[in-house]
This record gives structure tokens, C-alpha cells and sequence, in this order.
């Protein structure tokens, strides 16, 4: 019996947890892609921004990049801030970073989601097929009980448990290690702009 045979033995929920891999599988490795070329473009933009000899220089490089570096609409709207109050500062740069950080995190609550129905749709179906294999019993009530055909419609039950437990756990690891990769992204970012506050708050434009 081959894996795929014993798999699909499993019932309908099993190809409702294939489907679900193969979703989770598209966005973890469309994630992984989207936070390297993020990191990659934020990287070749900070070592512009440092040829930069002005503020004015900076701004006009960061209005003519494209969105590739989620950095650069960042460090834009902090250099358009004419204001010195600090507090002013460090929220417009909060709200900035809120901003990028939903439009790097999509995806992800997919993931999140997947890793909690996974389980629960495995879970309904061993149930759904213990109902079947007591329902069997009932029927052959009267004149005996193959063990043998019971033992097998069990095993045949746990299978979607087994599945469900799988995609959930890979799921959830890759959504950890994608939320730390965001957070480890998003952080560097809030670095650079304090860098570029310290850097090119007070001075005048050339």
C-alpha cells in the first residue's frame, strides 16, 4: 500500500487537508520570498541614503525609489516632518512602520488559521468515521462482528487525525519563524529611521 493509497483512505477531509498544504506551502514559501526581497531593497537603500550629503538629497532619491524597499515610504514621510517635537516624530514613524508592517504580515493570519483548523478538521474526521465503524456494529449486531473489519475501519478513522495534527505543526513552525523574520524586519526598520533622525534632523536643506 502506497502512502498516497493510505492517505486517501482517509476520506473527504483528507483532500480538504491536502488543499489546505498546498495553500499553506504557496504562502510560506510567497513569505519567505516577499521578507528576503524586503531586507535585500531596505539594505541597498540605506547604503544610498548614506552618499547622501543632504536632507533635501535624501528625499529626492526616496521619492524617485519604487515601494520595493517597505523602508523607503518610512524614511520618506520622517524626512517630510518639519517639526523637532520628538513625540511628533516617533508617532508619525510608529504609524509609518503600522502601516508596512500590515502590508508584510498578509498572509500570515492565513497561516495562523490553517495551523488551528488543521487539527480540528482531522479531529471531525476520525470522528465521522467512528460514527461509521459504531454504526457498522449496530448493523451486524445479530449475527456477529468481524474484528478485522473493525479494526480496519478505526485505523482508517485516525488517519485524518494524524494528517490534521501534521499540517497543523509544520504550519505553525513556519508561521513562528515567519513572525520572528517580521519582527526582526520590522525592528530594523524603526533603527533606521532613528538614524536618519539623528542624522539629518535640524539640518538645513541644500
Amino acid at each position: 500500500m502506497t502512502v498516497l493509497s493510505l492517505l486517501l483512505r482517509g476520506g473527504i477531509l483528507m483532500y480538504v487537508l491536502g488543499i489546505i498544504s498546498i495553500a499553506a506551502i504557496a504562502i510560506i514559501i510567497e513569505k519567505y520570498m516577499h521578507f528576503r526581497k524586503a531586507r535585500k531593497a531596505n539594505v541597498l537603500l540605506m547604503d544610498m541614503i548614506k552618499d547622501c550629503s543632504s536632507k533635501s538629497e535624501a528625499q529626492k532619491m526616496l521619492e524617485e525609489m519604487d515601494d520595493t524597499a517597505p523602508l523607503s515610504s518610512l524614511l520618506n514621510q520622517l524626512l517630510q516632518i518639519e517639526s523637532n517635537d520628538l513625540d511628533l516624530i516617533n508617532q508619525s514613524m510608529e504609524a509609518a512602520a503600522a502601516v508596512e508592517l500590515s502590508k508584510l504580515e498578509r498572509g500570515l493570519t492565513w497561516l495562523s488559521t490553517f495551523s488551528a483548523i488543521g487539527p480540528l478538521i482531522g479531529f471531525l474526521g476520525t470522528v465521522i468515521g467512528m460514527v461509521r465503524v459504531f454504526m457498522n456494529i449496530e448493523s451486524h449486531s445479530g449475527g456477529g462482528v468481524d474484528i478485522s473489519l473493525l479494526a480496519g475501519g478505526i485505523w482508517e478513522a485516525m488517519l485524518t487525525t494524524i494528517g490534521g495534527l501534521v499540517v497543523g505543526i509544520i504550519t505553525i513552525i513556519f508561521y513562528n519563524d515567519l513572525v520572528q523574520k517580521l519582527e526582526v524586519l520590522v525592528q530594523e526598520m524603526q533603527d533606521a529611521g532613528n538614524q536618519m533622525i539623528a542624522r539629518f534632523k535640524g539640518k538645513d536643506e541644500a
